[in-house]
């Protein structure tokens, strides 16, 4: 047997140290950020994604920029209407993360139609939608004090009013809005939420699939929860929130922004 000395002998440890040292530097599924991981054939994002990009990665938490969170729910509706979705974020793995607490990347604040679930429309998952539902996105002090806990204790700096085609609650708005009763004391106060955001269009008939009437209600909205919520204002002038209106169309899926 050939004989090493003392020298040798280290040399050959230090090569083979290096040699095993290599390997362990591929990058593993985990070091993916969820936030980009999309099913084969989907468009991926571009946008520049944080590690801590999704609330399935057990470390310390940063608060996702609005201008990122907006892509990745842009991104998420290609892929729904594409119909190729994530794989992602729904394993016992990410319910046992989230046990530890949530933080959503955004706040949808969108109708009750059945038709229109913000999480499948943006092909998000489990903990990245804070979503609040409501007719007509309709506003009263519990939807108001949803969307304050969510941002003054979760980290979310973006907020979505997404409306939609064909709503319900924006035909019974219109229907009503010279005083006629919409079928109860609650639904006239849904209906007398509204009505103040589309009054300037009750003069000309009601576009196709009030589709203009639903574009100036989720604005109205928009703004609205800066002036009936002194929290979002505060964060709105702070920099540190981004309310942004959109309109989800029935037929095509598409969110227009």
């Amino acid at each position: 047997m050939k004989r090493f000395d003392n020298g040798s002998v280290l040399l050959f440890i230090l090569i083979q140290a290096a040699i095993a040292g290599v390997g362990s530097t591929a990058t593993s599924k985990s070091d993916v950020p969820v936030g980009d991981v999309v099913s084969a054939g989907a468009e991926k994002s571009t946008a520049a994604t944080p590690i801590l990009s999704s609330p399935h990665q057990k470390s310390e938490f940063k608060s996702i920029a609005p201008e990122v969170a907006l892509k990745w729910l842009q991104h998420g509706n290609t892929r729904f209407t594409k119909g190729t979705f994530r794989k992602d974020g729904v394993s016992s793995e990410d319910r046992k993360h989230l046990t530890e607490g949530q933080h959503p990347h955004s706040i949808v604040l969108s109708c009750s139609d059945s038709r229109v679930p913000p999480e499948l429309v943006f092909d998000q998952k489990l903990g990245e939608i804070f979503a609040v539902r409501t007719a007509g996105e309709a506003l009263d002090s519990t939807v108001i004090a949803s969307i304050e806990y969510a941002v003054s204790h979760l980290g979310p700096q973006l907020v979505v009013v997404m409306g939609h085609t064909q709503c319900g609650a924006i035909k019974a708005a219109i229907s009503t809005i010279n005083g006629g009763d919409a079928g109860s004391d609650h639904l006239n106060k849904l209906v007398k939420d509204i009505q103040p955001r589309i009054d300037l269009l009750k003069r000309v008939p009601a576009s196709v699939d009030y589709l203009t009437e639903a574009w100036v209600n989720a604005k109205g909205v928009a703004a609205d929860l800066a002036k009936r919520s002194k929290i979002i204002d505060e964060k709105i002038k702070q920099g540190q929130l981004l309310v942004v209106p959109a309109l989800y169309h029935i037929e095509s899926g598409k969110v227009e922004w």
